[in-house]
């Protein structure tokens, strides 16, 4: 850039600046947002720091950010060890920005960046949450594996798995107040290749309480040892799907997965993954179905109260609303019209998400974490 070869130039020996002998090269040490960020506020302001005050006289031409190749238009302040763009106008909707500090970007002695420094982020339109309180569970817990959440409106459960082949899944009841596991349940489970028992549960996806059971969305064996997935209440003392509701038949060569599940305590939602592999292929499909267990044989694929662009991997109902977690966000929907109401940034990066008491809940690894809604 033309401010990089001017008149600064030899000045890092010759210590013309407040720190006469200083040849140390200035370097980034934070950025906010951080690289590769997702679901980063599209009213975000984008910030470096340095490991030393920089020049606050450096042109405005040595910080930039750009959507692919167009400028993003905005202000530049440089102040003690700190670099501020503040665009003009939000940022577009899950859009890669890539922010640059150029060599023209000097300390207080002349010393220049070594080398251009470069990082990119994802916005998303999204309400930014923030966090209130956490609670690290263990390794009672684990780390790894699949985890849902669900309450009772009064408590917080989590639902464990290692894998596909668990020989058991774990439920824990949690105080929200404190974090402290209340009581713990191991259920068994049944590997792909068994045939028996009938209703035997093979995986959980996601979990709710509903009408005092609790349910799940999941795969359990069929008759003649077939593997159906849907929803059933699941009974804690034998491991066995209740009830159980089948996914309703597609067409031919479609694969329906079930992931996120909800209850108002009437109606169940459903969150279905729909992918078709016998050509031609229409693209695959993300909805929530909304539907009366008390009044069903099945789970339907239709009518869609909801499409989501991605995966809606988890769900929960409180508040008189619909939460989605649709990846890198989550939503807040009408449950009766599926209208979405509001989009909140996620930071956590957990595909889990529970509403109780004006509070969402997330869990990754073993860190159960409540977030304030604005």
């Amino acid at each position: 850039m033309p401010s990089c070869g001017g008149g600064g130039g030899g000045s890092s020996s010759g210590g013309t600046g407040t720190t006469p002998g200083d040849t140390t090269k200035p370097v980034v040490v934070a950025t906010n947002p951080s690289n590769n960020a997702i679901a980063v506020p599209v009213n975000t302001t984008v910030t470096a720091t340095f490991s030393e005050a920089v020049d606050p006289a450096t042109p405005a031409s040595a910080f930039t950010v750009v959507q692919g190749t167009t400028a993003t238009p905005g202000t530049v302040s440089f102040l003690g060890t700190s670099a501020t763009f503040t665009p003009a106008a939000k940022l577009g909707n899950k859009l890669t920005y890539t922010a640059t500090l150029s060599t023209g970007i000097r300390d207080l002695a002349g010393n220049s960046l070594a080398s251009s420094f470069t990082w990119s982020f994802i916005t998303s339109d999204c309400n930014t949450i923030t966090l209130a309180k956490q609670f690290n569970l263990g390794a009672v817990v684990g780390a790894t594996g699949f985890k849902a959440l669900a309450t009772d409106g009064t408590s917080v459960y989590m639902w464990t798995q290692a894998d596909f082949t668990s020989t058991y899944g774990t439920l824990f009841k949690i105080d929200p107040a404190n974090g402290q596991i209340l009581s713990t349940t191991n259920i068994p489970l049944v590997a792909m290749s068994p045939g028996s028992p009938v209703n035997g549960i093979q995986f959980i996806a996601d979990i709710t309480w509903h009408s005092g059971a609790l349910w799940a969305s999941g795969t359990y064996i069929g008759p003649g040892g077939s593997f159906p997935q849907g929803v059933f209440r699941v009974n804690l003392a034998t491991g066995l799907a209740e009830t159980p509701l089948p996914v309703s038949t597609g067409v031919a060569g479609e694969v329906t997965i079930l992931q996120g599940l909800a209850s108002d305590g009437t109606d169940l939602y459903v969150a279905l993954d729909r992918t078709y592999y016998t050509p031609p292929a229409p693209p695959a499909e993300h909805l929530i179905v909304k539907f009366n267990p008390a009044a069903s044989t099945q789970v339907p694929l239709s009518p869609a109260l909801l499409t989501t662009t991605g995966q809606a991997t988890r769900l929960d109902y409180g508040g008189g609303s619909l939460w989605v977690f649709n990846n890198p966000d989550f939503q807040k929907a009408d449950p009766a019209s599926g209208a979405i109401l509001a989009n909140y940034c996620k930071t956590d990066g957990g595909a889990n998400i529970l509403y109780l008491n004006g509070s969402v809940w997330s869990i990754k690894d073993t860190i159960l974490m409540s977030y304030s809604l604005p």
